[in-house]
């Protein structure tokens, strides 16, 4: 054996299945042939599969950078159409609108049906702003869904965090009440960046709305929605809410999510930094994969058969 320094092999014939060793090399190089084949197959199949996971990685990235609950139509829209040009090596189908449909069908046969009515009712939080209007600011993705579209008033002000989860926020403007003026804007601005994601932030801007611009994507969860037309664009001020509000978030000892979940501070803020060591992963396991296949063709080639 010349690979491992010329040391003597003894080769034990098999004479049961085969006549003479003639018959038997034969059969054994036909084999040998026929995994070489099977090999180039795998790995075509092998890196193909790298392919479509690297796609979906892309994929799911893109989707929790814009977990904002006021998502961005076109970004989704570009997401849609990379998947379905990559759906032969990720196997993506797109959702059929029949299903959404079909979920969200309210259940006719539940008991205590008046009970379980009573626990849905939306119950967002009011303040009051230096003028005397009433602020509501969502608690949870129904919260959220209420103020955009059940609570809400042609004449309000529809607040948001730019960029990052948050509440809605709700500036109302009845008819009767004072003029809006600029530091109910500026409260209501406020409380709109510190019940998000930017609250550590020492000013973050304020996406502004009219309610009548706000729509709702089909099949997107409660609380999700798309501006049809932006407002002026505020700046808030997490530090300048009242006082009690940051004790009360401090007893509470949890990060208020958008989609109605509470979590904690580090989860949050990891964010980032877990979906860049989750790429940095794949990565590393996709070379690694390359680099397999690379040395398994030089041995291929070197094999004197």
């Amino acid at each position: 054996d010349w690979e491992n320094d010329g040391n003597v092999v003894k080769l034990v014939l098999n004479s049961k299945d085969y006549t003479n060793f003639q018959e038997e090399s034969d059969a054994l190089f036909a084999a040998a042939r026929k995994m070489k084949r099977g090999s180039a197959v795998v790995e075509e199949l092998l890196a193909k599969t790298l392919e479509g996971e690297e796609a979906l990685n892309d994929a799911q990235m893109d989707l929790q950078s814009m977990e904002s609950s006021v998502l961005d139509e076109g970004t989704m829209i570009l997401i849609q159409e990379r998947l379905e040009r990559t759906a032969k090596k990720t196997g993506w189908k797109p959702p059929k609108i029949e299903q959404f449909e079909e979920q969200s069908k309210p259940r006719r046969n539940t008991t205590k049906m008046s009970q379980g009515n009573k626990a849905r009712k939306p119950n967002p939080r009011e303040l009051t702003s230096p003028s005397g209007h009433k602020v509501l600011v969502g608690r949870n993705r129904r919260d959220n869904e209420a103020i955009c579209f059940a609570l809400s008033k042609p004449t309000d002000i529809w607040m948001h965090a730019r960029g990052c989860p948050g509440a809605h926020v709700l500036l109302c403007s009845r008819r009767g009440s004072p003029k809006v003026t600029d530091d109910d804007l500026q409260f209501a601005a406020d409380l709109a960046a510190f019940y998000s994601d930017a609250r550590t932030e020492r000013r973050a801007e304020i996406t502004t709305a009219e309610p009548k611009h706000i729509t709702k994507p089909r099949g997107a969860p409660p609380g999700a929605v798309t501006l049809r037309q932006e407002g002026k664009t505020l700046l808030g001020k997490p530090d300048d809410v009242a006082e009690e509000l940051k004790e009360a978030r401090e007893l509470s000892g949890a990060n208020w999510s958008e989609l109605g979940y509470r979590k904690g501070g580090k989860r949050a803020n990891n964010k980032k930094k877990t979906a860049a060591v989750e790429k940095e992963t794949a990565k590393k396991r996709r070379e690694e994969a390359r680099e397999n296949n690379k040395r398994r063709k030089r041995k291929e080639e070197s094999d004197w058969f």
